[in-house]
């Protein structure tokens, strides 16, 4: 069977403290792309919006109160950040999509190309974009890196002694985060997975395996920092 692999960035790492973009961190994203590119038959990069897309809520969100508006800033964000991703990894031959049927028609064609997208419907995270993405391609698993090497169960910034998993089920994650059946998520809402993504996995059978958190900065290649996470399945 062809290789497939649908990728997640995080929009909390493009971006560092002072919202200025994170080469260092994109260079080692760039760095296993060039190397491993060729043996996918089909690679997905999608984009989240995160702190550039959060700073842009607390700024407007006192005079823009309709949660459909909220929605489709926070997605133009995760955007122009697959525009960004795009333009460095200097692939010219990527693709961006602007529907879920053009993404569909893209991936479900013969050539070996690479899709880099943010998010394309409203109401939706970019982690539901990327298991719609997974769905498509028939891929098992989404890998998703970002600023938390695993899911614990409260927050360790708060709690120094908050205990990380390595492996969840998604009946255990919804437990964690009170995610009912039919919930929907929040614009900007912080949690690792969103709930409608959750939901969708659980009934599609789609893994996530979250990783990132300090090994961004400690380990030298994206292989090494996809060795250690939580997979929630």
């Amino acid at each position: 069977m062809a290789k497939k692999i649908v990728v997640k960035i995080g929009g909390s790492i493009l971006f560092d403290s002072n919202l200025d973009i994170n080469f260092p961190i994109l260079k080692k994203f760039k760095d296993w792309y060039v190397q491993h590119k060729e043996e996918y038959e089909k690679i997905v990069i999608v984009t989240g919006g995160g702190a550039l897309s959060r700073d842009l809520q607390k700024r407007i969100g006192n005079n823009i109160t309709k949660k459909e508006y909220l929605h489709n800033i926070a997605m133009s964000v995760t955007q122009t950040n697959a525009a960004i991703i795009q333009g460095y990894l200097e692939d010219f031959d990527s693709y961006i999509p602007k529907r879920i049927g053009d993404a569909y028609e893209f991936l479900t064609e013969e050539k070996n190309r690479t899709l880099i997208s943010g998010g394309l419907k409203v109401g939706w995270s970019s982690d539901m974009d990327a298991a719609i993405f997974a769905d498509m391609l028939d891929a098992d698993t989404v890998y998703k890196i970002s600023d938390i090497d695993y899911v614990y169960d409260s927050d360790p910034k708060i709690n120094a002694n908050a205990k990380p998993f390595t492996d969840l089920t998604w009946t255990e994650y919804s437990g964690l985060f009170n995610i009912t059946d039919g919930a929907v998520q929040e614009a900007n809402k912080n949690i690792p997975i969103d709930v409608t993504c959750a939901q969708f996995c659980l009934k599609k059978g789609i893994s996530f395996f979250i990783c990132g958190g300090e090994a961004l900065k400690d380990k030298a290649t994206v292989e090494e920092i996809i060795k250690s996470g939580t997979l929630i399945h």
